[in-house]
């Protein structure tokens, strides 16, 4: 396995990233991908509690604030997370600033692929899809695997939609949310997380 630190390619610039439309109000080539470090932790943790609770988060489709309380995830979880050796948190930045990240985790023979967060300001443009394939570039290329995993609230039905229009498809696995006590959240409801796969 090659180090977590192998250079993220800027598809933007490789002209490897075919969006169907242009990114409005952004100049496309100013976006760059990085990997994630202990300096980036609070940026990164204010993002990712913005795109999915509290009223801010209500302005973007990804909210989980009307089922969900309280925050998503700590700086000090972000923090751990880059440092440890099999995961990256790979970040997109216009004009230097964060606007979207996401994590992804070697996990033996497959990545798992979480909390792709966009700011609610640059959703809808293409950013989502430009990390998931970069993701699916790291695992192919840097990790040498050939499968991506990821877990996703069931209830969130456009969400599993979104990923199914990007290749995901159901394992059939259902795990219940908060089960192996590795969330963030209060609820008043039961939910279960759905493993979703793509095979690269």
């Amino acid at each position: 396995m090659k180090s977590k630190k192998a250079k993220v390619k800027n598809y933007l610039w490789a002209g490897l990233l075919d969006l169907p439309f242009l990114l409005i109000k952004m100049d496309k080539n100013k976006i760059d991908l990085k990997i994630a470090a202990a300096g980036d932790s609070r940026k990164i943790t204010e993002l990712i509690n913005s795109v999915y609770r509290g009223e801010n988060s209500k302005k973007g489709w990804t909210t989980e604030a009307d089922f969900l309380s309280g925050i998503r995830i700590t700086e000090e979880k972000v923090r751990e997370i880059i440092h440890r050796k099999n995961d990256v948190i790979i970040l997109a930045l216009y004009e230097g600033s964060i606007i979207a990240c996401v994590h992804l985790e070697y996990s033996g023979s497959y990545s798992y692929l979480g909390m792709l967060s966009v700011d609610v300001s640059c959703q809808d443009k293409g950013i989502g899809r430009l990390l998931i394939n970069e993701c699916e570039r790291y695992t192919k290329e840097v990790w040498g695997l050939g499968e991506v995993r990821m877990k996703v609230i069931s209830r969130r039905i456009e969400l599993v939609e979104y990923y199914n229009r990007r290749g995901y498809a159901a394992t059939g696995e259902l795990e219940e949310f908060g089960s192996k006590g590795e969330t963030f959240g209060d609820t008043t409801e039961k939910l279960y997380f759905q493993t979703l796969n793509k095979i690269l």
